[in-house]
């Protein structure tokens, strides 16, 4: 049986439990693709609350899920992964930050599931990212961020709407939100740093190491592992 302490991030205090054989069983049956409902589902029971994995960070998810395979390393067996590489320290923890009007809030989960249903390629992360997470003081289009508190409906009608805004503008200002957008979130990584490529998130590692796509299934072993290739 796997221990693990208790994980500090923010304001927030995490315990992780070792999955059992029967909450393995449920992760794995989630449709291989979909990775971050994968992420939530693996969260859900290893956190012993489901729901909380749909509201924190993408941040915090790729940092627990980490912090749960490295631990299963250490004790289990050895990786070529050095997963410290992963890790950012000495940051203080923020839930979005601002400079000269603009503000960048860190993606959550319901997001997160949200923008894997629906993207194709990394240009397509991209532009929705900034739909979700970009914000400029007094702007007609992208003066508010969605609000989580509304329903589902609404909270996407809100994003769409940035979203298609954000299509028709021309390429020059495009990438202008872009670089304030990048400048921005690149200050919330405190603990992990993420990009996107066709598949999702990625997490960025040393400077001569590849970035590493994630998934819930690196925590399978033995006999989960195999099924979980028969199932895929």
């Amino acid at each position: 049986m796997l221990d693990f302490e208790a994980i500090p991030i923010g304001n927030n205090i995490y315990q992780l439990n070792e999955l059992t054989f029967n909450d393995a069983l449920k992760v794995s049956a989630i449709e291989f693709r979909l990775n971050e409902k994968r992420i939530s589902s693996f969260l859900g029971y290893a956190l012993g609350d489901m729901s909380s994995p749909m509201s924190m960070t993408v941040q915090e998810r790729y940092y627990l899920m980490l912090k749960y395979v490295q631990n299963q390393t250490n004790t289990l067996f050895s990786s070529e992964v050095n997963f410290a590489d992963c890790f950012r320290t000495g940051l203080d923890w923020n839930e979005e930050i601002s400079d000269q009007g603009v503000t960048v809030r860190q993606l959550n989960g319901t997001e997160a599931e949200f923008l894997e249903s629906k993207c194709v390629n990394a240009a397509e992360w991209i532009a929705c990212l900034l739909a979700f997470q970009i914000k400029y003081d007094n702007h007609e289009y992208l003066g508010s961020f969605p609000d989580r508190s509304l329903s589902t409906k609404e909270n996407i009608d809100q994003f769409s709407k940035r979203l298609n805004y954000l299509k028709t503008l021309p390429q020059s200002d495009f990438n202008l939100i872009y670089q304030d957008y990048i400048a921005l979130n690149s200050n919330l990584f405190t603990h992990v740093e993420l990009n996107v490529n066709n598949d999702g998130f990625v997490v960025l590692r040393g400077a001569d190491d590849a970035p590493l796509r994630f998934r819930p299934s690196t925590c399978f072993i033995g006999i989960i592992k195999e099924l979980d290739k028969s199932f895929t």
